[in-house]
């Protein structure tokens, strides 16, 4: 019985000492109570955009406020097929797009519905991550390659292959090699001015496209040519021949974001100052942003429009507002914004 009695207490005093080591026990974590929504952080988290290549190496410049504007080349030779008409595509704003900045690529056609494309580029590719439709509800998603939309490898070389898949299908590309370019209109525009219509040095790649529907991509052979610095300047597609007829240069553009407050922005006469703000949709409850005053008669710079692009993965109405302005004459002028913060830009046109 002793002996019993003995082992029991060195049992328990060898427990007690083992515990001691230890330290005491620590209470189970309760579950963090719910904090905000998600919705009050705007910020463009993930892989920053654009690593640029050199720039006279850079075939396809992403900015917002690049635009291209294509013909159908086909109305000087067989105007029975050139239905197509015109082709609009324009950077209009970088959102959050699956973890990733993302630039929204805005396409029009004169003869179909607008469609919003959400692009991440970086300096090694070109991939589409998300598209919305910004007309005719429920069509089916298009993911034709046209001639303001581009799945690139970086940097081109020839013979240099490649294959992608992306929702919806996969695309296979080959670059062929560089040549000249010649416009068949003999005129291409810029904001400012004209540009010479011959291309040399573009690189010509043929893409074929595979995906789940016969009339997904309008046509599964596809030939783009990207001349460095401006980006698509032609695009074969089943005997629709688009062509560049307008595009906007870097010069031509002012683009401000949160971060640029406090910054003089120039821009020449005729050009186009972009402000990109981060937040909620204006439609949204509590703050949100808006410009401070009127820009009516200042002679200088004028409000084109201001529009609310929605990030791509958001159950939240996160997203970008754009306020877009034309510089008219020589001058200076103060651009405030209020809301979510207080922030004021100067822009000085040249």
């Amino acid at each position: 019985m002793k002996r019993h009695i003995v082992f029991w207490l060195s049992f328990a005093l060898a427990v007690s000492l083992l515990f001691g080591c230890m330290g005491p026990i620590a209470p189970s974590p309760e579950p963090p109570a719910p904090g905000e929504p998600d919705s009050i952080d705007y910020s463009l988290v993930g892989t920053a955009n654009y690593v640029p290549l050199q720039p006279e190496e850079d075939p396809y410049p992403l900015f917002v406020g690049a635009r291209w504007i294509y013909r159908n080349a086909a109305v000087y030779w067989n105007p029975q097929i050139s239905l197509s008409g015109l082709l609009e595509s324009e950077v209009v704003a970088i959102v959050q797009g699956r973890g990733e900045q993302c630039y929204v690529l805005q396409t029009h056609y004169s003869n179909g519905p607008d469609e919003l494309l959400y692009i991440h580029r970086t300096g090694r590719e070109v991939m589409v991550r998300g598209s919305r439709w910004v007309a005719a509800p429920g069509a089916q998603p298009s993911f034709s390659l046209n001639p303001g939309l581009a799945f690139l490898k970086l940097p081109l070389q020839e013979d240099q292959t490649w294959e992608e898949p992306f929702r919806g299908g996969s695309v296979n590309a080959r670059v062929f090699h560089r040549e000249i370019v010649a416009i068949e209109s003999g005129k291409v525009l810029t904001l400012l001015g004209d540009h010479p219509a011959i291309f040399s040095g573009a690189w010509r790649v043929h893409y074929d496209l595979f995906g789940s529907g016969p009339r997904l991509f309008g046509g599964p052979q596809q030939f783009l040519w990207f001349a460095p610095g401006i980006g698509v300047v032609k695009h074969v597609l089943n005997s629709v021949n688009y062509e560049l007829a307008e595009f906007r240069k870097r010069n031509e553009v002012a683009s401000l974001e949160e971060q640029d407050a406090e910054t003089v922005a120039q821009i020449p006469s005729g050009g186009l100052v972009l402000v990109q703000l981060r937040g909620p949709s204006p439609d949204a409850e509590g703050p949100v942003w808006r410009m401070e005053e009127s820009l009516e008669g200042n002679g200088v710079i004028e409000l084109i429009d201001r529009d609310f692009y929605y990030d791509l993965d958001t159950a939240s109405d996160a997203g970008t507002v754009v306020y877009r302005f034309r510089a008219l004459a020589p001058g200076e002028v103060k651009l405030r914004f209020g809301g979510l913060n207080d922030l004021e830009y100067t822009v000085r046109v040249l």
